[in-house]
Order: C-alpha cells, then sequence, then structure tokens
C-alpha cells in the first residue's frame, strides 16, 4: 500500500508540475560538494561532479540542460563577475567568460553554496576572519547582481552536507556509531542554520524568487534506513571532508534535478554501474523518496514550498478571489480590498501556528504591529475554497 501511495504522489505530482518541465541553463556558485574534480579514487569521466548526472537525467526526460560555474566559497563569489571555470565531458556549457558577458548566456536559473563549516554560528554573523562579510551578506550581494543580470531569475540555495572529521575519533571511514551522529546533525541543527539562512534570505529579498533544495539531508535520512545504511562508508565518501564517491553526486543530482525541473527524476533511467547496486537496484523507490521530501519541504504546514516555484495564491486563484494585499512587505497595518465578503482571513507564523490577529471588516486590514518580523501566511477560506498568500512582516 505504501508503495501504491508513493506512486500516485509522484503521478499527481508529477502532472501538477509538467508545466515547469523546460530546458535550463544553470550557473552554479559552487565548491567541491557540488563539483569534485578530480577525486582521489578515479572515475571514467565526471561521476563525482552534480551537472554530470543533472545532465544525463534531463537527457533521459528530453529536456536540454548547459552548466557553468566556478569553484569557492560566499567571501569568493560575491566578487562579481563570476568566472566559468567548470568543463564537463557530456554538459554543455552556455558561456564563455573570457569573451562574453554573463548576460548574454541568458542563465535562467543559479545555485549557491555556502561552506560546509560554517555551521557553528548564525548566517547573519560575520565570519571569523572577515568581520565586514556575513554568508547573509555575501549571498545577499550575489542574489542583487544575478538579478540585476536577470530580473526573472530563479535562485536556489544548495543545502550540503557537513564535515565529517568532528565526528571521527580514528579518522576516516566513520563507524556506524560515528556515521549515524553525523547523520543525525545533518538532520537537525546543521538543517536548522540553512532554513534560518533562508529564511534570513526572503525576509530581505521578498520579491524574489530565493527557494532551497535540501540536499545533505535528504542524503542522510536516505542512508539512515535499510537497505542503505548497509552500504559501507568507503563507497560512499573518500575523505572525512567528506568528498562524494558517485553515489553521493548521484542522489544529489536527484534531488536537484527534482528541485529545479519540478519533477522527480525519470523513472526509465538506467543507473550505470559506478553507482552502487543497492542505490541502483532500488532507483525508483528512492526517485519517490526524494519527491515526497521535496513536498515535505515547506515554509509552513499550511503551504508555500521552500523548493517549488508555486505561489500559494496563483494568477488564477487571484482573480477568483479578486483581493489586492498591500503593502508586502509591510511594517505594521496590512491592508485589503476587493472582493471581501464572505471571507475567513487568518494569520499564520512560518511553523503553522495560528497568530492571534483578528481582522477588521470594519477597516479591512490587519494590525501586524505587535507581530515579530519575519515570514507570515494569509489564509483565505469560503465555498470557494482555501487560498494561503505568503507576506513579509519588517
Amino acid at each position: 500500500m505504501k508503495r501504491i501511495l508513493l506512486c500516485i504522489s509522484i503521478i499527481f505530482f508529477t502532472s501538477f508540475f509538467h508545466h515547469a518541465q523546460q530546458d535550463k541553463i544553470v550557473f552554479i556558485f559552487g565548491h567541491s560538494l557540488v563539483v569534485h574534480d578530480p577525486p582521489l579514487i578515479p572515475t571514467p569521466s565526471d561521476e563525482t561532479t552534480v551537472p554530470h548526472w543533472l545532465h544525463f537525467l534531463a537527457e533521459e526526460a528530453n529536456l536540454d540542460i548547459a552548466v557553468n560555474g566556478q569553484y569557492g566559497f560566499l567571501q569568493q563569489h560575491d566578487d562579481l563577475p563570476p568566472i566559468s571555470q567548470w568543463g564537463f565531458d557530456s554538459v554543455a556549457s552556455a558561456w564563455d567568460s573570457d569573451s562574453e558577458p554573463f548576460s548574454v548566456a541568458n542563465f535562467d536559473t543559479v545555485l549557491i553554496t555556502a561552506g560546509n563549516f560554517i555551521q557553528y554560528q548564525s548566517s547573519n554573523q560575520p565570519y571569523y576572519n572577515d568581520p565586514n562579510t556575513t554568508p547573509l551578506s555575501a549571498t545577499l550581494t550575489i542574489v542583487d547582481w544575478v538579478n540585476n543580470q536577470n530580473p526573472d531569475m530563479v535562485t536556489y540555495i544548495y543545502e550540503n552536507w557537513p564535515d565529517m572529521a568532528g565526528f571521527l575519533n580514528n579518522g576516516f571511514p566513520a563507524s556506524a556509531s560515528e556515521f549515524q551522529a553525523y547523520n543525525d546533525y545533518t538532520e537537525g541543527d546543521f538543517h536548522d542554520w540553512w532554513i534560518e539562512y533562508q529564511d534570513f534570505l526572503v525576509a530581505e529579498r521578498p520579491n524574489e524568487i530565493i527557494k532551497m533544495i535540501p540536499v545533505g539531508p535528504i542524503i542522510s535520512k536516505l542512508l539512515s534506513q535499510a537497505p542503505y545504511d548497509q552500504i559501507p562508508i568507503s563507497e560512499l565518501y573518500e575523505d572525512d571532508a567528506p568528498h562524494g564517491r558517485p553515489t553521493i553526486y548521484f542522489l544529489a543530482a536527484m534531488i536537484t534535478y527534482a528541485a529545479i525541473f519540478q519533477s522527480p527524476a525519470p523513472d526509465s533511467f538506467i543507473v550505470p554501474n559506478t553507482v552502487h547496486s543497492t542505490v541502483a537496484n532500488n532507483y525508483q523507490n528512492i526517485n519517490a523518496f526524494i519527491w515526497n521530501e521535496l513536498l515535505d519541504f515547506n515554509f509552513s504546514p499550511l503551504g508555500e514550498s521552500r523548493v517549488f516555484i508555486n505561489s500559494p495564491l496563483s494568477v488564477e486563484d487571484e482573480e477568483l478571489y479578486k483581493i489586492n494585499i498591500y503593502p508586502n512587505p509591510t511594517q505594521n497595518i496590512l491592508y485589503f480590498d476587493g472582493e471581501l465578503d464572505g471571507l475567513d482571513i487568518e494569520v499564520y507564523d512560518a511553523l503553522g501556528k495560528k497568530m492571534n490577529i483578528e481582522y477588521s471588516s470594519v477597516t479591512n486590514t490587519l494590525d501586524l504591529t505587535r507581530i515579530n518580523s519575519g515570514v507570515l501566511f494569509v489564509k483565505f477560506k469560503s465555498e470557494r475554497g482555501t487560498y494561503i498568500k505568503r507576506i513579509v512582516k519588517l
């Protein structure tokens, strides 16, 4: 029954997001947890890179993807414009930075990732060696620059996986208990840092599309379950950084593909033997697992996805309700006008907790003066259905 439900979920949401499947031109502000080249253990091609697998997954789905990118951490990436450092055997390039400006490539998608060893303090705190820069400020510099190049740019935060060295008592590879502690951290405090990081970014740039791909936590959750918990650590990673072997980058690409194409990876893909057999033999089950994890990754239980670009209140919904909400973002009073008769209006915080705020039908307002800054959700209920709109309280 569980497998049937997973299949139904994939069929339904594949149809729902089908319109989002289109060719992609991607630039990645990355490092070796995206592109690990050369690996310590040689591979036939670029199997320890996410773009390599993105290309072949897209090809199976009759889609095209071009990828360019550069190495660095956020402090280097905010020195703009970027350069095109990467080249792959099979992945198409869209840009020659030696002879063309960034805008010529028509990038529509940007991935940004932070270091995997800075999560000991919040992303709005300065780097220990750079008191004038925070991970947040560096990311905002990049976001502003790429959106100036293309106002319709979609930015994804690529959540990687943490450094493993601190979990090891006797060096690499990790013992079973050490690896479980590592995975628990990846799904826990490490993941919380990235969620707060995205929340900060969305609050600072509410009019930009800033989504997040929880690559590391999904991989850790998968590898903590049977039969994947039986795969030897040394066949997943090659050091304590930890740089992955092909299986890790393949899983990372499956997750990234589902996020940026807004559809599960194609079930018909034949996994090559460079990927561990346990993963290859369970590819379709893993595909369903990843898709359902992404579907559940929301700003609140109410609606808006942290991953997918599906507005909780679509153009059609706005036309149906004929409601205008302003200003958004707002500092105190939120105003409504339009066809408001028969509507119940409620406000929820980012965790899905209903806020004690009453809508005034006399002034058609919500008073948010006493509410803390952050992302909120306004829920409209009527006989026409239920719809949700995200707002930002400054």
